[in-house]
């Protein structure tokens, strides 16, 4: 009986899955800069959609989830949240293993400049936070908010 032919499980034969030196003995070396320019974009893409699913996250919340008036409104939202945590989720995993990629194939020093991002959360009555500025999402006016949502 042949085996089950599965494509989610077999390995792509990229230069960072078979190693820059292999790509150099098979003649095939120009690959490499190629890949580094696919996962390049591809983390770009990915970096993109989790900005925007952002976004979008915060602006259901300022919009519907904050300001619902009963326990069935939010409860309707929260599917769109999760939704959008899941998208965020999935780019998140293709971002990393882009940045994975990258390091098989020696281009780390890209990462740098891909993504810089604090954690720390704004507490406008801690020290020193006074004069900080919330992101732009949070300060929108209602009247903006329901031509951007649909």
């Amino acid at each position: 009986m042949p085996a089950k032919f599965t494509p989610k499980t077999v390995v792509i034969l990229l230069p960072s899955n078979i190693g820059i030196e292999r790509c150099a003995q098979w003649g095939v070396a120009d690959l490499v800069l190629q890949e580094i320019s696919l996962r390049e974009g591809q983390a770009n893409d990915a970096l993109h959609t989790i900005w925007v699913k952002l976004a979008d996250k915060a602006v259901l919340f300022h919009t519907t989830v904050w300001s619902a008036k009963s326990q069935a409104q939010p409860t309707c939202t929260w599917a769109q949240v999760h939704l959008v945590d899941r998208i965020i989720h999935l780019n998140v995993q293709i971002y990393s293993k882009c940045c994975k990629q990258l390091i098989h194939l020696s281009a780390d020093n890209l990462l740098a400049k891909f993504l810089k991002a604090t954690m720390v959360v704004a507490d406008p009555n801690m020290h020193g936070q006074r004069n900080n500025t919330l992101a732009w999402f949070w300060c929108m006016s209602k009247e903006i908010l329901p031509a951007m949502t649909g």
